[in-house]
């Protein structure tokens, strides 16, 4: 794509991971937020999520143009190309968790994702260790499937996040069903009020239900209309 190197628009796009990245985008795009796009990024071409699109703002953007690019709008090769990069990610992700596992005899990866370029594997695994080191797995992987990696721990809300289950209630988790962050301000020192005992208040990842931030405490509404 021409991008005009006076005024150049900048698209912010959404990665399957979550992450977001601004890139350069053409004068004549022309795309509803939500659509595929194909972008160009460090490691290559990758699908992404349109968000926006505007004309670059230093104030918001940051003092230079980004260097990445929106490619072009997906189209149907490139979704079957992606479906073909799911089938190999499936391949990897056995031979990962077989290598790591030598080393991280419990560790689990819910997630793996290959660019569409092919050139990156992205891994989410759990463990009971905090921060094992996979340095060594992850280096021999590269050289053997000549692919880069991006590997990361998840905790216990991302694992059911990623995986889906039913919640206590009987409904699928709100992590894995519609939320898409976990609430602030969710302490013990705010669920004290609810009077819930302490088997009521943690949901099958062993953390605090999300729901809990939506419970209001009767002590605290009466104090407020008090004040009012």
């Amino acid at each position: 794509m021409d991008v005009s190197s006076s005024t150049p628009r900048v698209a912010r796009v959404r990665m399957p991971e979550k992450g977001v990245f601004t890139v350069r985008c053409a004068e004549s795009l022309a795309l509803p937020c939500g659509a595929r796009v194909v972008v160009n990024l460090d490691y290559g071409l990758d699908l992404a999520e349109l968000c926006d699109v505007a004309p670059f703002d230093p104030s918001r953007d940051g003092p230079h143009p980004p260097g990445f690019t929106l490619v072009r709008p997906a189209g149907p090769d490139d979704l079957s190309a992606a479906e073909v990069n799911d089938a190999r990610a499936r391949e990897m992700r056995e031979s990962f968790i077989q290598a790591a596992r030598r080393v991280v005899p419990d560790i689990r990866v819910p997630y793996a994702r290959l660019s569409l370029g092919g050139g990156r594997l992205f891994v989410r695994y759990a463990c009971e260790r905090l921060r094992p080191d996979l340095r060594h797995v992850i280096n021999d992987f590269r050289r053997e499937h000549q692919v880069g990696v991006s590997a990361w721990q998840m905790g216990p809300r991302d694992e059911v996040r990623v995986m889906g289950a039913l919640g206590p209630c009987g409904r699928v988790c709100c992590c894995a069903s519609w939320q898409q962050k976990y609430p602030n301000g969710l302490t013990a020192d705010a669920l004290k009020g609810l009077g819930l005992n302490a088997a009521a208040l943690n949901g099958i990842c062993g953390r605090y239900k999300c729901c809990l931030a939506f419970e209001r405490c009767p002590k605290c509404d009466a104090s407020e209309k008090e004040q009012r």
